[in-house]
């Protein structure tokens, strides 16, 4: 199982959304914890993590990005 899929196993989100209605407005509460939120930290950063890595021995993952971050010229 590639990373990708072990990450989308996981659907629980480490915060919760409330909406509601006040005053005719829609208010927005987001409500987590610390601990929740540096483990989605640490999962984010290994993600990005095994990302890189792929990117170091791929020759093919390098051309798409020397490609993919090379900015158009602006022609006016």
């Amino acid at each position: 199982m590639t990373p990708a899929e072990k990450a989308d196993q996981k659907l629980e989100a480490p915060f919760f959304v409330r909406r509601r209605q006040r005053g005719g407005r829609t208010v927005v509460q987001v409500s987590s914890s610390l601990s929740e939120m540096d483990a989605l930290r640490a999962r984010i950063r290994s993600q990005s993590r095994v990302v890189a890595e792929h990117f170091a021995v791929d020759p093919d993952a390098q051309a798409f990005l020397d490609d993919w971050s090379t900015p158009e010229p602006l022609s006016r």
